[in-house]
């Protein structure tokens, strides 16, 4: 998702992803093969040469994040009981677990179907300043005790 946002930040611009990798503090190497599949899937314009990078395919507020997630997370089962191939849990024909995760994770793609890449980067000038390195990459913690939830609150409650 951070390769897409950072794109949708940039509208119209090639961007490379030394520039990604260095922004979001992630490897250039895996964030090579993330923008492969994300070229395949349709999501990236890629250029290679002096003058390559990539770019969004689409716009912003037509990329949902639902479809990016399934593509990216389809390989992992929610449990082991969902992967007929290499589930040997004996409860499975009688536990009740299983149907509750099911539900639970199509709740939350149902959820993710409904959130645009428009929308996490429309009026997020929090995002946009670590995005041009002018805020630390972890901007929102403040005190090193804090979990990721604390910080956020803390942030949300500053507003």
């Amino acid at each position: 998702m951070r390769v897409l946002m950072y794109c949708a930040a940039r509208p119209g611009q090639r961007i490379t992803k030394s520039a990604i990798a260095e922004s979001c503090n992630a490897s250039e190497h895996h964030l090579g093969q993330i923008v492969n599949q994300l070229a395949q899937l349709g999501y990236l314009k890629t250029w290679r040469g002096r003058y390559g990078g990539i770019a969004l395919a689409q716009a912003p507020h037509e990329v949902r994040l639902g479809p990016v997630f399934r593509a990216f997370e389809s390989d992992s089962p929610i449990a082991e009981c969902f992967d007929p191939t290499t589930n040997t849990c004996p409860l499975v024909g009688a536990c009740r677990l299983r149907p509750a995760l099911a539900m639970a994770g199509n709740a939350f793609y149902s959820m993710l179907d409904a959130i645009t890449l428009a929308s996490l980067i429309d009026d997020n000038s929090d995002l946009l300043d670590i995005f041009e390195g002018k805020a630390p990459l972890s901007g929102l913690a403040q005190n090193d005790d804090d979990t990721p939830s604390q910080a956020v609150d803390r942030k949300l409650a500053s507003r």
